[in-house]
């Protein structure tokens, strides 16, 4: 298990979880990671790959 204070952890459990298949909780983790992000260029990717799964799960 990687230490979850280290930075862009939440960014890349959501990746895994979603090749996963688990799109809710990946959902979850790229708002998080949109949360923390540093730049905006980073908080925008994230804040889309969350909209993207958030979608998909409501169809």
């Amino acid at each position: 298990p990687l230490d979850p204070t280290l930075p862009r952890h939440p960014a890349v459990a959501a990746h895994l979880h979603e090749r996963d298949g688990d799109l809710t909780t990946a959902a979850h983790l790229y708002a998080e990671a949109a949360r923390q992000a540093t730049n905006l260029a980073e908080r925008d990717h994230l804040t889309r790959r969350a909209a993207r799964l958030n979608e998909a799960l409501r169809r």
